[in-house]
């Protein structure tokens, strides 16, 4: 069951746009809430922000208008339940390399008999029964390694899943290949392919990281049915640089 801004754009057979959000920043989330930002990404594997900081950032977005994602620093039962305790709509797991790593993920946001999620929601309003808080909590996995895309179809066919998600840059590196080439080339076409056919065979979604309109349009050609479009820190300062570029050119 995903967030209505999800919902609605998917319906419309459109892609959903993200931000990403690395530190704790009321002006950012203002200006994606503003802009009409479909989703929100809050990280806590490369960010000043570890999970209960994030969990703090998130029980504030209760009456956001976008969707809330969170990236956990680790795939763990515990701070991905602390993340979905506070009301993330949904998870990205990075690093996933196996079938074992895909369901320990699964498991961490399903609770028992399905999983291994631990009762204790932080925010009020998330449901009465523990099926209608886990049916809110999408799980993403990250496959970023040659390993994981040999493992690709058994990840993707983890009941449970609702989709993957590719951060360009650390799969060039895992496959051998330039990660400066990873938003400015073509040479994850074939990847791209590969993990959308899979996405298609078990019902997936797929997502990507991207840093401009350029290659935002690009992953959206490749399949992806959402899109985060660089990070609120590297928004600022292409807008700093664009304006200072004209002022002093």
């Amino acid at each position: 069951m995903a967030h209505a801004a999800f919902e609605r754009r998917w319906a419309e057979k459109q892609p959903a746009y993200g931000g990403w959000l690395t530190e704790n920043s009321t002006a950012a989330l203002d200006a994606y809430a503003q802009a009409g930002f479909d989703y929100v990404g809050i990280d806590c594997q490369h960010a000043l922000l570890d999970e209960t900081e994030v969990a703090r950032i998130i029980d504030r977005l209760r009456d956001a208008p976008f969707a809330v994602l969170a990236r956990p620093s680790h795939n763990a039962a515990a701070p991905i339940g602390k993340l979905l305790d506070a009301g993330a709509d949904g998870v990205i797991i990075p690093g996933v390399n196996t079938r074992a790593e895909a369901e320990a993920a699964i498991s961490a946001c399903r609770y028992p008999p399905r999983g291994t999620r631990s009762l204790g929601p932080i925010r009020a309003g998330l449901g009465r029964l523990p099926e209608e808080i886990e049916a809110r909590a999408l799980c993403f996995l990250m496959i970023e390694t040659k390993e994981g895309m040999a493992n690709l179809d058994a990840i993707a066919s983890v009941p449970g899943l609702a989709g993957i998600y590719v951060g360009p840059a650390d799969l060039s590196i895992g496959l051998g290949m330039d990660p400066a080439g990873a938003f400015a080339s073509d040479q994850l076409a074939g990847i791209f392919a590969q993990i959308r056919a899979a996405c298609d065979v078990h019902g997936l979604k797929l997502g990507s990281h991207a840093l401009d309109v350029a290659f935002s349009r690009q992953v959206v050609d490749w399949g992806c049915d959402f899109v985060t479009i660089g990070t609120s820190g590297l928004l600022l300062t292409q807008i700093c640089r664009s304006l200072l570029g004209e002022l002093r050119p």
